[in-house]
């Protein structure tokens, strides 16, 4: 799947439902979001946040995990999803399930992305893995 940004700023949200939804997870005053407009971005994964999908896209080339944004901010341009992603709906503490469309170990740990995001060495090997498969799809 790929997306273009479209907007890198909460303030640009005009549907207020949309933003006030979006302020209960985008704390900056400012409303800036680090992503690029116009800018391409290859979607590692999707998760839905109160039934709204968050795209998890990497904003540097040297990133060594994608982080969360609101779709909102996005126009999807090619809307084929990943053959390595597997639907994925687990119970969560703070909701009250967890959907996403992951990689298939990613799907099946729940501590995956915690375990990426604190440099663990076998989660970061394997996002760099699908990375490059899904770059090339």
């Amino acid at each position: 799947m790929k997306v273009v940004c479209k907007t890198n700023n909460l303030h640009d949200i005009l549907d207020p439902y949309t933003s006030a939804r979006l302020k209960h997870y985008i704390s900056r005053s400012d409303g800036e979001i680090d992503l690029e407009i116009a800018r391409e971005y290859t979607v590692y994964g999707v998760e839905f946040w109160d039934n709204c999908p968050w795209f998890y896209l990497c904003t540097e080339e040297d990133d060594e995990y994608p982080k969360p944004f609101a779709a909102e901010f996005f126009e999807v341009i090619d809307e084929h999803i990943s053959q390595y992603w597997k639907l994925s709906s687990v119970p969560s503490e703070d909701r009250e399930n967890s959907t996403s469309l992951v990689f298939d170990e990613w799907s099946k740990d729940p501590s995956f992305y915690e375990r990426l995001i604190d440099g663990d060495p076998n989660a970061v090997l394997l996002f760099s893995k699908y990375r490059d498969l899904m770059n090339s799809e």
